[in-house]
């Protein structure tokens, strides 16, 4: 599904009602663009956020700040 893709940019919602982004997704999406020699940013977390299996609440103005701080851009 790649093939001609220079950027994959992923980003959960930032809304009271978002749906949640699992963070297991993010990482596979990530994998898939290595694979690929894709380029790929995690952009935001979503207002609910699941990583290891817990579903945090984040406030809009830390979404993009805890992306950035899982360090995963390739």
């Amino acid at each position: 599904h790649l093939k001609g893709v220079a950027l994959v940019v992923v980003g959960g919602e930032s809304d009271y009602e978002a749906r949640p982004l699992d963070y297991e997704w993010v990482l596979s999406i990530r994998e898939q663009c290595i694979k690929e020699n894709v380029h790929f940013e995690f952009r935001q977390c979503g207002t609910q956020f699941i990583k290891d299996g817990k579903t945090y609440q984040l406030n809009v103005r830390e979404l993009c700040s805890q992306a950035k701080k899982a360090g995963i851009n390739c």
